[in-house]
């Protein structure tokens, strides 16, 4: 009874500072005047901080950026395991690679030296990408530019005001890629409504047959079973046109590590340009949804992404040779015959 009693102070007490927060924040922004934003732009950083799916949507941004201001000197900011993704890019000036826990974590990003030189840097522009965050607010907050631009929260929060140019979230966009476009073009950029494919800048001698197999995924929902992509090795390894199945998966613990079994060849990968090596070697890839998709995408392979999520058609990778199998009940409802039915479509073409 006491517990129940405690619990349901500590509830309302928390409801309590959430409303006396909110309405400090109405107060703050209804006096909040918004900065000019400069007249030049010569510099402008953009922030992707994870996600290796996100990074690499953000390549057709980058490209559309470059084609309309070639003289823009445009820096990434990004975590140290999602800037390997920004090197394939050839539009970009300047990397600046964050690793977030170090130097007193998030609360302290002001004592980052990748933070502090950032801020050196003096940009006439900062463009926060990944919706609303108070990490990126933070970010944005100590870095210091002349202007910025981000998304803000849905009902209003203190960190809104950190931004110059506050973008509301808008819920009606068909894509991810889509998505950041909007938030370009709401910074101020006058980019083009068509957006390229995305494109990792790598020269490897492709290997012909070869199909790589990617199954790791954290989401439980989109964790295609290890016997039913056991019958797809089987099957492609019977087509004559598949000379080689290799298997990509974060290390020898993966339970997927029993896909060798049936015939697929495991390549160790030390770390994420090792499996960007190995992938543009291949002509087709069979992954769950997630960053190895996007890389296999943005590599030009002939793709079959399983994914048991609800808003993959949002998500997808965007790139011309994909085919996308989805189940919400579960992705091992997705029969094994319309995968391979799908591989060998890209090979008819």
């Amino acid at each position: 009874m006491i517990k129940l009693i405690k619990n349901f102070i500590n509830d309302n007490l928390q409801k309590c500072r959430h409303f006396i927060v909110h309405v400090l924040f109405l107060i703050l922004n209804r006096f909040a005047k918004e900065r000019q934003r400069p007249k030049k732009i010569n510099k402008i950083l953009l922030i992707r901080r994870n996600r290796l799916g996100d990074a690499i949507n953000l390549l057709p941004i980058i490209e559309l950026i470059r084609r309309k201001y070639p003289l823009l000197k445009i820096c990434v900011l990004a975590e140290a395991y999602n800037a390997e993704i920004f090197r394939y890019s050839t539009h970009i000036d300047k990397i600046f690679a964050l690793n977030e826990n170090s130097w007193g974590g998030r609360n302290f990003f002001f004592l980052n030296p990748v933070v502090r030189a950032v801020r050196k840097e003096n940009f006439d522009l900062v463009i926060a990408f990944g919706g609303y965050t108070s990490t990126l607010a933070k970010l944005v907050y100590f870095i210091k530019p002349k202007y910025s631009a981000g998304v803000i929260s849905n009902k209003g929060f203190f960190f809104d005001l950190v931004y110059d140019k506050k973008i509301k979230p808008s819920s009606n966009i068909s894509s991810h890629v889509e998505d950041m476009a909007q938030v370009a073009r709401a910074s101020g950029l006058k980019i083009a409504k068509s957006i390229p494919y995305t494109h990792l800048e790598l020269i490897e001698q492709k290997n012909h047959g070869w199909l790589a197999i990617c199954p790791d995924v954290e989401r439980p929902e989109s964790q295609y079973p290890i016997d039913q992509y056991g019958e797809v090795i089987k099957k492609l390894l019977k087509d004559i046109k598949i000379k080689k199945i290799i298997l990509l998966v974060k290390d020898k613990n993966s339970p997927y590590m029993k896909l060798t079994q049936y015939g697929a060849q495991y390549i160790e990968t030390r770390n994420l340009h090792d499996l960007i090596k190995y992938l543009a070697t291949c002509n087709y890839a069979i992954t769950a949804e997630g960053g190895s998709a996007h890389i296999a995408g943005a590599l030009g392979l002939s793709i079959c992404v399983i994914s048991g999520t609800k808003n993959q058609s949002y998500w997808k990778p965007h790139t011309k040779k994909i085919k996308t199998f989805m189940s919400s009940h579960g992705v091992k409802q997705i029969d094994p015959e319309i995968i391979i039915k799908g591989i060998r479509a890209f090979k008819s073409r």
